[in-house]
């Protein structure tokens, strides 16, 4: 609740609902969009973070926006670029 020097904020100006209502109409698009970008040219990891300073958006807003899929492949880039501690898979280091 917003005490008297906050102001209440306004879900329409938030950066999950700016970047769905005016660049893609669901989440599934903002999902879709970044998988094509990446495949063409980058790494998940470099398109996502692309977009956001392109659009001036908060990285930790485009979160709700993902897709499980792409969750899983930031994921998966992420660990094989060692930013992530991998997980035990009984797998030995190469």
């Amino acid at each position: 609740m917003p005490t008297k020097n906050q102001p209440k904020l306004d879900p329409t100006q938030t950066d999950e609902y700016m970047i769905t209502n005016q660049q893609f109409s669901s989440a599934v698009e903002f999902s879709q969009h970044i998988e094509r970008k990446a495949s063409l040219r980058q790494n998940y990891i470099d398109v996502l973070t692309d977009f956001c300073v392109r659009n001036e958006v908060e990285i930790e807003s485009v979160k709700k926006l993902l897709t499980p899929s792409l969750k899983e492949k930031i994921t998966a880039e992420a660990q094989n670029l060692n930013l992530l501690k991998q997980k035990n898979s009984g797998k030995l280091p190469i």
